[in-house]
């Protein structure tokens, strides 16, 4: 696993190709939209979706945190899809098996009564989550004197290569004020972004995150200079 490390307002965080972000002053692990259950609601309403195994994400963060060293998990909203449905025992059953903290900013996807997550063990947190320099929240957002870290948006970039390929693949978006993290789930969908030059891009790949700072851009003006 080939992790990604990045100084932001003094410091270090390193990126994960599992799309979970650690700040190794803290101990701590971030993620953002893993969106557990969705599977279950949509094929509950009659609309199937591909194949979402929550146990293997459940496992990965329990990796994680072990291969990190972790002490707190903090998830940047949308931990579960929507209303109540059996990914939700297969959760509190893993919480009950843990020795961290998990604490839950809460996004807009998590609509359960606040006794579901705190009789689960969660410490909840209604917006926001101020730590040193960071503000940690669900939606973009500006934060006087603090640096944002986010989700909801489950960004992305398209890569392009020769032959008119496209890679589309999820990212970790850091701007000058704020970052938003990919979305840890899957099936979750992409929003492509477009970063600002002064931004840092890093595409995450099966097993590596990579920088793309600037690529993405110079791409988007070697087409507009096509036209």
């Amino acid at each position: 696993m080939l992790t990604a490390e990045i100084d932001v307002v003094g410091e270090k965080l390193l990126l994960s190709p599992y799309k979970a972000l650690y700040w190794p002053r803290k101990r701590w692990l971030m993620v953002s939209d893993a969106h557990l259950g969705k599977a279950a609601h949509f094929r509950k309403a009659g609309l199937p979706l591909p194949d979402v195994h929550d146990d293997v994400l459940l496992d990965r963060l329990s990796w994680l945190m072990n291969e990190y060293g972790a002490e707190r998990l903090v998830v940047l909203g949308d931990l579960f899809h929507s209303a109540y449905n059996s990914s939700w025992d297969l959760f509190t059953l893993w919480m009950f098996r843990q020795r961290f903290e998990v604490h839950l900013v809460l996004g807009n996807h998590d609509v359960l009564a606040d006794r579901r997550y705190l009789d689960a063990g969660l410490k909840l947190h209604d917006e926001i989550l101020l730590e040193g320099p960071f503000a940690l929240a669900h939606e973009p957002r500006s934060v006087k004197d603090h640096y944002t870290l986010s989700g909801h948006i489950h960004p992305g970039v398209v890569l392009s290569g020769l032959g008119k390929q496209h890679l589309r693949l999820p990212c970790f978006w850091f701007a000058p004020e704020q970052a938003v993290l990919p979305a840890f789930g899957t099936a979750t969908g992409l929003f492509v972004i477009e970063p600002a030059s002064t931004d840092r891009c890093f595409a995450v790949t099966e097993r590596s995150v990579v920088d793309v700072s600037g690529i993405h851009g110079e791409q988007r003006t070697q087409r507009g200079n096509r036209q």
